[in-house]
């Protein structure tokens, strides 16, 4: 019996208190609850906290914020009984809230929530709608508030579902491109094993032809030493014999005119051996080994300058991340906010002066310089005439009108006239080009005493300043157009 009986909390929960008595324990100030709960001289109650602030601010005339009867003084004291009953009850309400909200009840009214406050975002009765607490916020039907809150879902939910539709092809796109860069670099590495095998078997060859004329002078060489060796044997052994076959004779006495006979005899005879001295092996191969020679230094000088070259072609630097420099910049250009792009303005713009800005050319530079090592950057050109762009050295004349060219320190191309003109002293040189100019590269070799320009799409070469540098030198950008401009590429 004990373990069927219901225990007291969950008999107390089940109860529903009248809405009298919540009003009873509840401050007609903030109409929550009391929170320590005091009481006035006219018998009120209210929270310890709405009291003092009801009366913050007086110095005398101190109304009941209830029935607004007045007291001289400021006179209140604790109502431990009241604190204890709300403390009873708003744990009843809470208990019975719960009750009631699983039942579709208002918990303090007992009513249908068939409203929905926009403001507290809650559900609420039609008895709360009327009540103080909600009657300056927006109450519309639940039926109504679902409705649109449905839209409201409805359109979130679609736009996330559009939003992952364009993720999803962005990812479908962004896939196939990389696939695409992967397989570009692919094929870039199988023409460069390809370039590389081909030069190492053009390089093997002509090694092995060379070593092969090296091994057949060697060769000769040893060839002619023996047959040389052999015929100075043979030489030789003629004049030892001769010379024994004499030194037996001289030692014989000259007894009688035999003697004399046969000594004229050899004499004669050694008279007659006249020695062949074969030709010297250095005579003949001395010449054929000096012309190799010349081979050796040419391949020398040849491979030098092959690595060179390949090395400044392939090494060509890393490409410069530029940006305009606005305290360079003429009055009339217009720089955008990136700094990477120019454009003339129609009227002069209040500048600050500056010992670096042109003041009557509309030129700008870049705010990176250079004074050693090798650079490039790419250049978007309008479409239309005015524009010009280069190197220029760091004194370059700031003030005044100034002309494009290399005594003033600048090496540059343009368009002008329809036509596009590298900047040449003492006239500029015209330039043939297949194709209309989009974007430029522009070379930079301080070293090497280079600036060159190439179509950035076909890297066809436009043209080469040759320049000894003797100081640093900047990026330089002119537009003498409204209807043009120039773009730093990222």
């Amino acid at each position: 019996q004990k373990a069927t009986r219901p225990r007291i909390g969950e008999a107390m929960a089940a109860v529903f208190l009248p809405g009298n008595l919540q009003d009873e324990a509840t401050c007609s100030v903030c109409l929550e609850f009391f929170k320590d709960p005091v009481s006035i001289e006219c018998g009120h109650n209210f929270c310890r906290a709405c009291i003092v602030k009801s009366w913050k601010d007086l110095e005398m005339d101190f109304p009941c914020p209830q029935c607004r009867e007045v007291f001289q003084q400021k006179s209140f004291r604790p109502n431990r009984q009241l604190a204890n009953m709300s403390e009873i009850i708003s744990q009843f309400t809470l208990r019975g809230a719960k009750g009631a909200e699983e039942d579709g009840l208002c918990a303090k009214h007992r009513e249908a929530l068939k409203l929905y406050c926009k403001d507290d975002r809650r559900t609420i009765c039609v008895v709360c709608d009327r009540s103080r607490e909600h009657r300056p916020h927006a109450v519309v039907p639940v039926d109504e508030a679902s409705e649109e809150y449905k839209e409201k879902i409805q359109g979130r939910l679609d736009f996330l579902k559009k939003e992952r539709q364009e993720l999803l092809e962005f990812k479908v796109n962004d896939d196939k491109k990389t696939q695409e860069l992967l397989k570009t670099i692919e094929n870039e590495r199988q023409k460069l094993l390809l370039e590389f095998e081909r030069l190492r078997q053009f390089l093997h060859d002509q090694e092995h032809i060379l070593l092969g004329q090296l091994e057949k002078m060697e060769k000769n060489i040893a060839k002619r030493q023996n047959e040389n060796i052999t015929d100075l044997s043979k030489e030789i052994t003629l004049l030892n014999k001769l010379i024994t076959e004499l030194e037996e004779k001289i030692q014989q006495p000259m007894l009688d005119n035999d003697f004399l006979i046969v000594f004229t005899f050899f004499l004669c005879r050694s008279d007659d051996v006249k020695c062949q001295k074969p030709v010297p092996v250095c005579t003949d191969m001395k010449m054929h080994i000096c012309n190799f020679s010349l081979k050796t230094v040419v391949l020398e000088k040849v491979l030098k300058k092959f690595r060179e070259n390949l090395q400044d072609e392939l090494g060509r630097g890393e490409k410069e991340d530029l940006t305009l420099d606005p305290d360079s910049a003429n009055h009339l250009l217009i720089l955008s906010a990136d700094l990477k792009s120019v454009r003339m303005g129609c009227r002069k713009q209040e500048l600050p002066d500056n010992p670096k800005r042109f003041d009557t050319n509309s030129r700008v530079l870049a705010t990176t310089g250079f004074k050693s090592g090798r650079h490039y950057w790419e250049v978007e050109v309008g479409a239309s005439d005015g524009w010009a762009f280069g190197v220029a050295k760091e004194s370059v004349r700031r003030k005044g009108l100034t002309q494009f060219s290399p005594e003033e320190g600048i090496w540059a191309v343009q368009q002008n006239g329809g036509r596009y003109w590298a900047v040449t002293s003492p006239q500029r040189t015209p330039l043939c080009l297949s194709q209309k100019l989009n974007k430029v590269r522009v070379y930079l070799d301080y070293e090497g005493e280079e600036v060159s320009f190439y179509n950035a799409d076909n890297m066809q070469h436009i043209f080469t300043f040759n320049v000894a540098f003797q100081e640093k030198v900047f990026p330089l950008f002119s537009v003498c157009s409204t209807v043009t401009y120039i773009k730093l590429c990222p």
